[in-house]
């Protein structure tokens, strides 16, 4: 373990773990490496070691068995990769301008841009203070704010993303 080709996400805790047997004696210990680095070291079955936090990259990984009479064998390398952790969404008020002015009881478009690097943006919710005044799921994000009595408002648009990150404008 883990799987060829496994995907993890950084900072990544990953499980490593072999099977190993020895035909004329017994197994004295199990190393892993990453590359020629040693990760750890198992001395009884089963053979695992707890790689914690990981960084983002691809990783060429390998056990290397040691039996009681000092042989070694080395299993074939397994490649993995830890993606960087979510990049949070992109998120802009477009509509309406800042300092604009409407006449009560007035009907204001609300709209945002918003991008989300490695993923997509699943909704854009629209405040006033922190009262909800719509959503919207996909693009153009826009919502119709009707009725709106006199008044100074502030307003925010707030993104989403698929991975649950989220950013305010």
């Amino acid at each position: 373990a883990p799987a060829a080709g496994a995907t993890f996400t950084a900072p990544a805790s990953v499980t490593l773990g072999a099977s190993a047997s020895d035909t004329d004696g017994t197994i004295t210990k199990v190393e892993f490496f990453q590359g020629t680095t040693l990760i750890g070291t198992a001395t009884a079955a089963p053979y695992t070691v707890a790689w914690s936090n990981v960084p983002a990259g691809s990783y060429s990984l390998t056990a290397k068995a040691t039996d009681n009479a000092g042989g070694t064998t080395t299993s074939a390398a397994r490649t993995i990769t830890v993606n960087p952790a979510n990049q949070l969404p992109t998120v802009s008020l477009t509509a309406p301008a800042a300092g604009a002015t409407f006449t009560a009881p007035a009907s204001v478009t609300l709209s945002a841009s918003a991008s989300d690097t490695d993923g997509t943006v699943a909704k854009v919710e629209f405040f006033q203070g922190t009262t909800l005044i719509g959503t919207a799921t996909a693009a153009p994000y826009t919502v119709a704010w009707n009725s709106v009595p006199a008044g100074s408002y502030s307003l925010t648009a707030k993104a989403t993303d698929n991975a649950g990150g989220i950013t305010s404008s």
